[in-house]
């Protein structure tokens, strides 16, 4: 019985190597008078399908990991049609020493008049402890001073609520007034090859690591109190639009840095003296958490020009059908719905997300770090220790980071639904960077922009343009669809053996079809005849004649 079952799949194997389309199999029915030739042959054609399959393997996983593919758009773009980022600059010294010996003189002065005499501080060890107000910024490294333990911060915290009236203090508000002005800090600027007056240009405004001077900002206030926001919303109002003059012979914007003077300059833990520069999109909040364009460090007496340079990028409506988490980006009312706000980028979901974690670890949120004027509880001085906390665990810096536990890890991965946008805007810099020539005599400079000015205090210059007239434009369509996919497969399949779906079908139907036909045959042809005594055609067949007529009695 084994050997007909035998017998029956070799059948059906060699009516497979004599029926199929697919090439190559043929060799396998013929003689060969080269002694191993069909193992040969047999290596070699299974070698051919293994790493066809492993290629038709690598192009499913990647269609479903990424279903589209980024077509370059030949037709540049003019950069007339790139809004101009926002520029932000910043100074080293967070809090100035003139205008903090202010604030502490008014603290000591109410400390006088009120309930706290029994426990009353100096004019000298206000101004000290007020420079704790700078660890509510971003930085985290800063963040590792504990400068005051949990009793003195208490204190202070209960001088400010007195002297506020009771009715609360803000940080951002406090740090705001302690920081140096827009005009003092960029005191000249040509907008392109226009003098403009930089008071008007800038605004003051509180950012995740200081308060700079924006440029080119269109971001509404996020200040804790209604009559500062809408103060603050009047003046971004009546701050001139900036258009790109597209045949300007002199497009771009340069502004003339002046740093603070040594008297002028207090002890807030930062080791760098440069001027620090953030340019980042008009409407987001500046911050360098996500941004790929980072922080630009100016040094005193520098020149420093900034070549801008767009790039447009846009989805096609086939996109929409995709999820966004495989296409790995958002369109406007996805995003928006997603912060349940009229806003969306990228640095505003890590934004939300951010704030979020705050709340969830301490209850409250730092106001230089919310960036928006959403109805928070804002943490205060005594919450500052456990902001440090947060803030160590958030961004993961730690001198033994092996050492991380459970908590650690998931706030580093706790933003992955943040995605970028499909259709907008991105843009990359590069430095160049020269020596400002000093001045040595007392009336300053004689010509450009620097006339007039004096060494009495450090200078930068700083020139921001786009770097080419023209854009490159990408546009992402969903050509790699289940029929492209489908075309290349029978490509490969046919390339490599003259394979195709048929043969598919072909296989599947002598595995399943006519194979199970050819098993269930020859269990049919080996099932126990039942022996019955009959009469079959040839015992009843009639003898021919001649037999008759010799079996015939002879007659006498």
């Amino acid at each position: 019985m084994a050997r007909v079952e035998e017998s029956h799949y070799r059948r059906l194997f060699r009516e497979f190597l004599r029926q199929s389309y697919i090439n190559g199999l043929h060799p396998f029915l013929y003689h060969s008078p080269v002694r191993y030739a069909k193992a040969a042959w047999l290596a070699l054609l299974t070698a051919i399908m293994i790493y066809t399959h492993i290629v038709i393997a690598d192009l499913i996983l990647e269609y479903l990991v990424q279903p589209t593919e980024i077509h370059m758009d030949p037709d540049l773009v003019h950069v007339a049609n790139s809004p101009f980022p926002a520029v932000g600059v910043c100074t080293s010294n967070k809090i100035s020493g003139r205008l903090l010996r202010g604030y502490a003189e008014k603290l000591f002065h109410h400390q006088g008049n009120s309930s706290l005499q029994a426990v009353a501080l100096d004019l000298d060890d206000i101004a000290d402890r007020l420079l704790v107000l700078a660890q509510f910024y971003l930085n985290p490294r800063e963040s590792d001073h504990e400068r005051w333990n949990a009793l003195e911060l208490d204190q202070l915290h209960r001088l400010l609520v007195g002297y506020h009236g009771g009715g609360g203090y803000s940080v951002r508000d406090i740090l705001w007034d302690l920081s140096p002005g827009c005009g003092d800090l960029v005191i000249r600027g040509i907008v392109f090859g226009a003098p403009v007056n930089t008071s008007q240009l800038f605004l003051k405004r509180v950012t995740s690591s200081n308060v700079c001077c924006i440029f080119n900002y269109r971001r509404p206030s996020y200040s804790k109190f209604l009559t500062k926001r809408a103060e603050h919303d009047s003046e971004m109002r009546a701050v001139p639009r900036v258009v790109f003059e597209s045949n300007s012979i002199l497009n771009s914007v340069q502004f003339v840095l002046q740093d603070t003077p040594k008297e002028d300059i207090t002890n807030t833990f930062h080791s760098n003296d440069a001027f620090q520069l953030t340019i980042f999109p008009q409407e987001d909040y500046a911050t360098i958490q996500s941004t790929t364009l980072g922080e630009v460090l100016v040094d005193h007496y520098s020149i420093v020009e900034i070549p801008i340079q767009p790039m447009f990028f846009s989805s096609g409506e086939e996109v929409r059908g995709v999820p966004p988490h495989i296409r790995r980006c958002y369109y406007p009312e996805e995003g928006m719905r997603l912060l349940n706000q009229s806003y969306y980028s990228l640095d505003e979901c890590l934004l939300v997300c951010r704030t979020k974690s705050m709340l969830d670890h301490c209850g409250c949120v730092s106001s230089p770090l919310i960036g928006s004027s959403m109805d928070f509880e804002y943490c205060l001085l005594p919450d500052l220790p456990c902001l440090m906390r947060w803030k160590g665990i958030w961004y993961g810096y730690s001198d033994f980071a092996y050492l991380q536990n459970k908590e650690e890890n998931l706030a580093q991965r706790q933003c992955e639904h943040c995605l970028p946008t499909c259709n907008g805007v991105s843009m990359s810099i590069t430095t160049n960077v020269a020596p400002l020539r000093r001045t040595y005599n007392s009336t300053g400079y004689f010509t450009g922009l620097l006339k007039g000015l004096t060494n009495e205090r450090p200078l930068a210059i700083i020139k921001l343009f786009f770097k080419l007239r023209f854009a490159q434009a990408t546009k992402s369509q969903m050509v790699s669809s289940w029929v492209v996919l489908l075309n290349r497969f029978g490509g490969i399949l046919s390339l490599m053996y003259g394979f195709s779906i048929v043969s598919y079908i072909e296989i599947l139907y002598y595995l399943t079809g006519k194979g199970f036909v050819y098993i269930y045959r020859s269990f049919l042809d080996n099932e126990p005849k039942n022996h019955h005594y009959s009469l079959y055609w040839r015992e009843l067949k009639i003898p021919r004649m001649p037999e008759i007529r010799r079996n015939l009695p002879t007659q006498k």
